[in-house]
């Protein structure tokens, strides 16, 4: 078993001793040098090309649902000022519209509030009304069946009056 392990051991040695160091050859490191420096362009080229479809799908958008016509991506910044201009001068033509309309409203509100108050006075002024209506048809009820005398109904009629006005 020693005799074995030995003999492997010294092909082992034999083995690395016999390899011979190569010369790097220049070819190969240019080949490895674009190799790499061509992945990083890849890399780079991805980067842009999502850039480019979020930019185009702007402009597109742009092109489609705003101005509705082809336009030059290098007056961009003209057109958003452009835009945004025309969105605020809207804004505040709508914001002075809704405001005209709430105050008319309002007014229109405080109007109705008026009446309804008005309305709920009258009605309680008709059922206080009808209140002592009855009570004064309930008084001459008892003073004609004769549980109250004439001036026991002068009295409680002059009280009723009193609330009348």
């Amino acid at each position: 078993m020693k005799n074995f392990i030995v003999i492997l051991l010294l092909l082992a040695v034999f083995q690395c001793f016999g390899q011979k160091k190569k010369k790097v050859d220049q070819k190969d490191v240019l080949i490895d040098s674009l190799t790499k420096t061509n992945s990083d362009l890849l890399v780079q080229v991805d980067s842009i090309s999502k850039d480019q479809q979020v930019y185009y799908g702007l402009y597109t958008t742009l092109k489609e649902k705003v101005l509705l016509h082809d336009f030059d991506p290098a007056r961009f910044p003209e057109i958003v000022d452009s835009v945004r201009a025309s969105r605020d001068s809207t804004t505040s033509v709508l914001r002075t519209s809704l405001q005209d309309s709430l105050d008319l409203v309002t007014r229109e509100n405080n109007m109705l509030k008026a009446k309804l108050d008005s309305m709920n006075v009258q009605a309680a002024n008709y059922a206080d009304k009808t209140k002592l209506v009855a009570e004064l048809k309930d008084l001459k009820t008892l003073l004609d069946s004769k549980v109250i005398t004439q001036a026991e109904f002068d009295e409680k009629k002059k009280l009723v009056m009193d609330k009348w006005q």
